[in-house]
């Protein structure tokens, strides 16, 4: 069972993605429940007791007249269980990616679109946005095999789940490769292009000496060519590969 709480400080839009997060769980057939839908963030955290893991809380960023915003509030979440899944819920796409300065790493963001609370009915675009979180959210529950990878370091081999992998690197000037996840980084004396052989097909060029998981990606800015990861982190974009990831980020309609 995967448990939701909502928190939004606007009661129309948070009836609305109650009702729509309820309808999209029925519809899809999704072991989960609302555990609760509050105003305050207070309230949020005082429900905490009363229900088990795995969790996922789908957050507005700015939470008005409240004694924490979004951030504060994810902040102290992630405190309590690193492993609790967060969704932020903003009209401001920037305004989602200040995550960074927080050092968040968060499951997924809505951009609460106006036209959404005009409907009786949940909207294609959300609706495909929904997917891609509980497709996400399904890894706490260990509700799917995941795959993992070998890894060696020294005399050391480790095992890694391959979709925790957030980007490869070549060490420059050494025959090494640092694999950075969330948390913490492996370097393994194996060539960046033998590393990628083994991932599969999540991952991808980005410059000639990085890959990244395409599902780690966030935003893209053209002009300064960085694209920005889950995690806080930050690559630098080839010109020749900046259509090609702006279309996968387009794709699964992070961008």
């Amino acid at each position: 069972m995967l448990y939701i709480f909502i928190c939004e400080d606007e009661e129309v839009q948070l009836n609305y993605i109650k009702s729509m997060i309820t309808e999209y769980i029925v519809s899809r057939g999704i072991d989960a429940q609302i555990a609760a839908a509050e105003k305050e963030p207070e309230s949020i955290l005082a429900k905490l007791h009363d229900v088990r893991q795995p969790s996922v809380f789908f957050i507005d960023v700015q939470l008005e007249g409240c004694d924490m915003d979004g951030f504060e509030l994810a902040g102290r979440l992630k405190r309590l269980n690193n492993e609790y899944g967060i969704v932020f819920l903003t009209s401001n796409a920037h305004m989602a990616y200040k995550a960074f300065e927080y050092r968040l790493e968060v499951l997924d963001y809505i951009v609460k679109e106006p036209e959404y609370f005009l409907r009786e009915t949940i909207s294609g675009q959300l609706e495909e946005r929904l997917d891609v979180i509980f497709e996400k959210a399904a890894g706490l529950c260990g509700g799917r095999d995941r795959k993992t990878i070998a890894l060696s370091c020294g005399s050391k081999v480790t095992e890694v789940i391959v979709e925790d992998i957030i980007l490869i690197q070549s060490v420059a000037g050494k025959h090494l490769t640092d694999v950075i996840l969330r948390d913490h980084m492996i370097t393994v004396r194996e060539t960046l292009k033998s590393l990628y052989g083994r991932l599969g097909g999540d991952f991808i060029y980005v410059n000639k000496s990085c890959v990244v998981n395409r599902y780690k990606m966030k935003e893209l800015d053209k002009k300064e060519r960085f694209l920005y990861l889950d995690g806080g982190f930050r690559v630098e974009a080839a010109y020749r590969e900046i259509k090609r990831v702006e279309g996968i980020l387009k794709s699964i309609n992070i961008s």
